[in-house]
Formats: C-alpha cells, structure tokens, sequence
C-alpha cells in the first residue's frame, strides 16, 4: 500500500482505537486490529492520494469508499462483514490524507490460509462454503450488486454454525444501473484468476450480472476442495492466465477429490462454464439441489 500509516500514527489520529496492530494491506488500503471502546475491531484505513498527482484516483477512491459502505448497511446476510461501531472520517496522518472506519473483527483464517497450510475441508465444509456464497450473491442479486472479488483470500472461515463463513471486501463492488465509478472504461476491476470469462470481452461492462459473482464463487469452492486452482497456474503471466479463462476447460472438480458426492462436483463445475447463458442461473433451485446433496 503506498503510504501506510504506522500503528502508532494511526492510533494517535484516532483516540478511540487502542492496541492497535496493523493486519493486512492491498492496493491503496491497510487493515489493522484494534479495540474500539472496549471491543476488537477491524480498523481500515484507505489512502487517499494527493489532488495534484492523482486527482482521477482520488475521486474514485473516495466513491468506492462510499458505496461499500452504503452496501454493507444495506447487507443484510450473514455471510458479509458487518460495519463496526466507527464511523468513516477523514483524518491526516503523517502529513497524508485518510478515510478510516472500522468493521467487525472477525477471528478465523481465511481460506487462503486455509489453502497455504496444505488443509483439506471435508466435504461438509465444502457444501456449507457454496451454501454461504449461493446466499450472500442471492442478496447481492436483490440489491442490484455484484461483488466482483469473490475469492479465497476475501473469504474468513469463522465455523460457527450461523456464519461457517463471511466475505470480505465490498470495495470493488459493481452496481447496476448507475454511473460507473471507475473512470477508465478499459479496467477491470477484481482479481485476476477469479475473474470470469465475459470480463475479458470489449464491452464486458453490458454483460455483467450476478452469474459472474457464481462463477467465481464456484472457482473459489473448487479452489478450496481440491487445493489447486482449476485454470490458472502459479508463475504464469497474465496473458496466459487472460487464455485460460477464456479458452481452457478445466478438469472436473471428481478428478481430484474422487471423496467428494459426485452431484456436488457437478453443481461447481457447471457455474464455472465460460459462456453465463450456460451456467445454472437459478440461486433457489441451485440451494436446493445442494441440500439434496449426498
């Protein structure tokens, strides 16, 4: 992250974050634990560049900001972060300029820990993971979002048994039938190797609706169950990871977990076809036919 405050700084700025500890950083966005009157709390402060240098990304910056957190007060499911007890303000801080607000902590890894460790969920978890992600991209559906990051490093495994898991990170969320944030019509925002395939297209923002939330989803269950990603290969450039997605068909998810019901591994390789008029498109009967699973 370009200009990461200090833990010190940061609590210095905001007097009602104590012990605070930085977590995680990514584009212009750091993470830190805190307690906020008494309680741990996700502390996130978001850069916000100079209106010299960057003015174009300092005006988009500050609208991403806003809509994620519009988003999360709308959210409702539990399977997305919550907002925490502070609110968004703006503050200085080591002579630049932030936006900082809290979130709640949520203690458990992520499923690219999970991954990294060499872990293998059962299939239980994994039924309750696409379960998860089925029900929050149903709601972002009826809210007129789509996440555009749905992967294993947004995704914390909390194993209680009302939230097993909640997704993270909203702050590149795409809403419908509004003016466009991103102010080059050519970026594409998200991660690369869960993006779906109608996201390399030359007018992909006409085409995006919900079943690119499913389908990376789905990359992100396959992921999880087999350990290794069902198209992109680790050291590759991104061209070649560009050709994959949009050319190469992967390998059914059975071939590597032969454990898991072969019902199961159809469902996650159907939402991962490359055409979206291909991919099952109905979240309520898709839900069901997980529960039948066995």
């Amino acid at each position: 992250m370009q200009n990461k405050p200090e833990a010190a700084a940061l609590a210095q700025a905001i007097p009602e974050a104590k012990n605070v500890k930085f977590l995680a950083e990514g584009g212009f966005k750091a993470v830190y634990e805190a307690e906020i009157c008494g309680i741990k709390e996700a502390l996130k402060a978001i850069f916000i560049p100079e209106e010299a240098d960057q003015p174009e990304a300092r005006v988009e910056i500050g609208k991403r900001v806003t809509r994620e957190i519009e988003s999360l007060q709308t959210l409702t499911s539990p399977y997305v972060v919550k907002l925490g007890s502070l609110s968004p303000r703006a503050c200085q801080i080591s002579g630049h300029e932030y936006i900082v607000y809290s979130e709640e902590f949520l203690d458990g890894p992520t499923l690219r820990d999970r991954l990294r460790s060499g872990y293998q969920p059962s299939f239980a978890e994994c039924q309750a993971l696409l379960r998860c992600l089925f029900q929050l991209v149903a709601e972002l559906k009826a809210s007129d979002l789509i996440h555009r990051d749905i992967k294993p490093g947004n995704i914390v495994e909390v194993g209680s048994d009302e939230r097993p898991f909640v997704v993270l990170d909203l702050g590149v969320a795409f809403k419908l039938y509004s003016t466009p944030i991103t102010l080059n019509p050519e970026m594409r925002q998200g991660t690369l190797p869960y993006m779906a395939p109608e996201m390399f297209q030359p007018h992909f923002r006409e085409m995006l609706d919900y079943r690119s939330d499913l389908y990376s989803a789905a990359v992100t269950v396959y992921e999880y169950a087999a350990g290794t990603h069902p198209i992109a290969r680790r050291g590759e450039d991104d061209f070649t990871t560009m050709y994959r997605i949009a050319r190469m068909k992967p390998a059914p998810l059975a071939q590597h977990r032969s454990d898991l019901p072969a019902s199961f591994c159809q469902i996650v390789d159907q939402m991962i076809r490359k055409k979206p008029a291909l991919r099952p498109s109905n979240i309520g009967a898709l839900l069901k036919q997980l529960e039948v699973v066995a």
